[in-house]
């Protein structure tokens, strides 16, 4: 019951984060929200944290739905949960310089302190974790195979926009954050619609 509890608490908290990275996007820039004398920076930014948060422990619950792979699950939630504090930093630098808490001589460097943040954080989940987790489910057959795919066909993208930026629109990260946004969606029902722990035996055959 324990280890199901978990799993489900991680498909939650999946469906969350996606909800508060849509949030964000919606948050800033808003118009209606400026109106209404809403600061949209500071919400968007706040969004952005929560679902930061929210994903860490969404990956824990990935990996305890498909610790029976072994390496591959144990590597991905270890780089999920690094790049997300990596991210979250970045995302508490912004909440800083938003709300000017931050002495205006030091604003620049530490934007930048906070993008590095934020680049190494991008790396460990979308080049490391994503693609781990998305392995670990083709390996097993705990959960469908077509959301390790969808993870894959995500992380190719990412990939190639990082080898090739040129040849990449500003339309194409936009478009990739939502496979990623749909992958995660899609984990997070999946994992809630499990029903019983974890087999043993649930490891596909590589032979």
């Amino acid at each position: 019951m324990g280890n199901i509890s978990l799993v489900r608490v991680g498909g939650v908290c999946a469906i969350l984060s996606v909800v508060s990275g849509i949030m964000g996007r919606i948050s800033f820039g808003n118009e209606w929200l400026a109106s209404r004398g809403v600061d949209t920076l500071i919400t968007g930014h706040w969004f952005d944290s929560l679902g930061g948060l929210l994903f860490m422990v969404a990956a824990l619950g990935f990996y305890r739905a498909l610790r029976q792979a072994g390496p591959l699950a144990l590597i991905a939630v270890v780089a999920s949960l690094t790049g997300g504090i990596f991210l979250f930093f970045h995302g508490f630098i912004r909440l800083g310089i938003a709300y000017e808490l931050v002495a205006p001589g030091i604003t620049d460097a530490l934007s930048k302190t906070g993008w590095l943040a934020a680049g190494v954080g991008a790396v460990l989940v979308f080049f490391i974790g994503v693609p781990l987790f998305s392995f670990a489910i083709l390996r097993t057959s705990v959960v469908p195979k077509w959301t390790g795919w969808l993870g894959v066909i995500a992380t190719l993208g990412f990939c190639l926009m990082a080898l090739l930026p040129l040849v990449f629109s500003m339309a194409t990260p936009w478009f990739l954050s939502r496979v990623f946004l749909v992958w995660l969606l899609a984990m997070g029902v999946v994992l809630l619609r499990l029903k019983e722990p974890v087999a043993p035996d649930s490891v596909a055959s590589v032979d």
